[in-house]
């Protein structure tokens, strides 16, 4: 059976789980394939990181929004009034900061780490763009609230101002902070989403 990409996403995944520096060589031998194999199935070593990066994100994402199903259901805002696409978000942040694989990752290559995060053309951004814009339009049409912008641009300025945030440290120098990334995704959200 041949290696499919996802094979070689998911043993790239593996990986940088068990705390291993993505090795291309190695990574062609344990799935038995050739390097140039490995390339034409899932291109070069910041793509199959970005990929690798999705895969995890994606699962921590849908982590967080059963965290939300769990002690919310269906509303819209929890006690404290926090919309819930807002809310997952930072839940995801928060579980981000926390993960052992990305966080070796930014501290061991800061700029592979960034590249294969941020790239417009990467696996990542665009797909964490698409995820945001899901969790805005279910808030929007279950909340009742009326955009102030569409949702694509507003989705894609709440990745890139989470971005900014959350990497400071490695792109500008500054103090990473979820909690700062919380509330200026809040304000932008709440003051670009009003009630209907």
């Amino acid at each position: 059976m041949p290696v499919a990409k996802d094979d070689i996403v998911q043993r790239a995944v593996a990986s940088m789980v068990a705390g291993q520096r993505l090795d291309l060589s190695t990574l062609a031998t344990e799935l038995h394939i050739s390097r140039a194999t490995l390339f034409r199935r899932a291109g070069n070593r910041d793509q199959i990181l970005s990929a690798a990066l999705w895969w995890l994100a994606e699962r921590s994402l849908a982590a967080s929004a059963e965290r939300w199903r769990h002690a919310w259901g269906e509303r819209v805002r929890d006690r404290d009034g926090v919309l819930r696409s807002v809310w997952i978000m930072t839940d995801h942040a928060a579980r981000a900061g926390r993960d052992p694989a990305l966080q070796k990752l930014l501290a061991e290559e800061p700029v592979t780490a960034i590249r294969a995060l941020t790239d417009p053309m990467g696996a990542m951004q665009p797909r964490m763009v698409t995820a945001v814009r899901t969790l805005l339009e279910r808030d929007v049409a279950t909340g009742g609230l009326r955009p102030l912008v569409d949702l694509d641009t507003l989705a894609y300025g709440v990745v890139r101002l989470g971005e900014s945030i959350l990497y400071a440290d490695i792109v500008a120098g500054r103090r990473a902070s979820v909690a700062a990334a919380s509330t200026l995704v809040t304000a932008l959200v709440d003051g670009a989403l009003q009630a209907g």
